[in-house]
């Protein structure tokens, strides 16, 4: 068998050496498995050891550590929280953005009415994407969400109570890199917000949620209330099956 003697130089960490290797296999129908072996050095050479199978956490774990690399390198902004695959999850901060409402004629006193748009005040925000997925949640404070940060319902209509967003006619943006979140950003604040679309409350606020969007709308509030967002009783880092400090 050929060799080939190579070494990595990373702009924080020196030369960087061999530790694990991933062995990736795949069936017949598409399926794949892939396992992770440690990497032993005997006598100057690298041998690779006994694997075991690579859990969906230790992969999560995989990409962060490959994520810091990107980091190091300029590619990802400081509002991107994590990219694996074709999934990125990225913050939006606090501030006013517009907002615009067309609801049914029924609704239309409880809004005010049945078309309404405004700059209001916007909680932080939790937005994440992929070729399969649209979801949102609120946070509170200013500061860039960690994996201890709780997750709180996004208080829109045509956000579902797990944070699906309801596209409607809007189109999606192509592709989900860093350099597409703006559009993702506007594809949302851009649309017309119809009704909403949960079980539970939306939020908490007496008269419920049209009351709440009519007194923003009427400009009630110089900052979002943080005190309506209703809790998810989840994590950042329980929503992407991590632990804090890891």
């Amino acid at each position: 068998m050929n060799q080939a003697d190579f070494t990595i130089h990373a702009p924080t960490d020196g030369v960087l050496k061999l530790d694990q290797a991933v062995l990736i296999y795949r069936g017949a129908s598409g399926s794949a498995l892939a396992t992770v072996h440690e990497v032993e050095h005997i006598d100057g050479e690298p041998v690779i050891g006994a694997g075991r199978v690579m859990t969906p956490r230790s992969a999560l774990a995989l990409a962060r550590a490959l994520l810091k690399r990107a980091a190091h390198g300029g590619f990802l902004p400081d509002n991107v929280l994590f990219v694996a695959g074709d999934l990125i999850l990225w913050w939006v901060r606090p501030a006013a953005r517009h907002v615009a409402f067309r609801v049914s004629e029924r609704d239309a006193a409880l809004l005010g009415a049945a078309e309404r748009g405004e700059s209001v005040p916007h909680p932080g925000l939790v937005f994440a994407a992929s070729n399969r997925e649209w979801r949102m949640w609120a946070v509170k404070g200013s500061q860039r969400p960690t994996l201890a940060t709780l997750l709180f319902q996004a208080p829109y209509f045509n956000v579902d109570g797990n944070g699906h967003i309801c596209q409607g006619s809007v189109p999606k943006p192509d592709g989900t890199t860093a350099e597409k979140i703006d559009a993702w950003n506007d594809a949302f604040f851009h649309s017309y917000f119809t009704h909403p679309n949960v079980a539970a409350k939306l939020l908490r606020y007496p008269g419920g949620s049209y009351a709440f969007w009519r007194d923003m709308l009427d400009r009630r509030f110089a900052r979002f209330p943080q005190r309506v967002l209703v809790p998810m009783d989840t994590t950042l880092g329980a929503l992407l099956g991590m632990k804090e400090g890891r």
